[in-house]
Parts: structure tokens; sequence; C-alpha cells
């Protein structure tokens, strides 16, 4: 089964902070995600989510005092050996335009350091 995505994934850690909103008993946890793109991130969450969830979200950019902030539902969980824990997709349904470019310029810097990076270690025709 091949995968039809609308938007380019980038492989970049950013720290995130998520909560489910409207529990009397708080479900929130903190993660790194995994990769990210204009429309969503996958990240580990709490075992106990389930798809359609929805999620409060805020992502840390490094050297930036302002989170960005995001809401987002869960679409799919995949169990993982921890039993506490669960790789997850997340679909952001609100961040304002602001937010989603600081977030996207961020993500795209960090791939673009890591491209070079690569290219730097490649062998070089003379």
């Amino acid at each position: 089964m091949s995968e039809k995505r609308k938007f380019m994934r980038f492989d970049v850690a950013v720290e995130v902070e998520y909560m489910v909103p409207g529990n009397s008993a708080p479900i929130e946890g903190i993660s790194v995600t995994r990769n990210l793109s204009r429309e969503g991130m996958q990240i580990t969450v709490n075992s106990k989510l389930v798809p359609g969830t929805e999620l409060e979200i805020k992502l840390r950019i490094p050297e930036d005092v302002a989170p960005v902030y995001a809401k987002g539902d869960l679409v799919w969980v995949e169990k993982s050996e921890v039993k506490t824990e669960s790789a997850s997709g997340i679909k952001f349904t609100q961040m304002s335009p602001f937010d989603r470019n600081r977030i996207l310029d961020h993500v795209y810097k960090e791939w673009v350091e890591q491209q070079i990076g690569q290219n730097t270690n490649a062998p070089r025709n003379k």
C-alpha cells in the first residue's frame, strides 16, 4: 500500500506538550516530534489515547520564547514495546497562519542543515 501525502514530511525533532481538554483528570504529556508536515506530525503519546481524541498542543521552537499553539486530532495509534507509550499521528485542526509559518520556517531550516551535513560527508568527484 502506498501513502498519498499532500505535503512533505520533515524528520525534525521539536519538543511538544499536549493535553486532552475537558477531562476531570487531565491527560497530558511531553514528547518530541518524529516528523512534521504542514498538516500534522508524528509523536509518542500516552497509551490511553485513542484515535479521534482532540489534543491541545504547544510546539517549542528552540531559541524562541513563544510556543506555537495548535489543536489537533489523533488520527492513528501504533502500540510500542513500551506499554505506556504509543507512536501516534496527529492532524492539525487549528493553528494560526502566523504560527504555522513559524514552525514550518524552523523545520525547513533544520531540514536544510541536515541535508548540508549529509552532503559534506559524501565523497566528491574530482
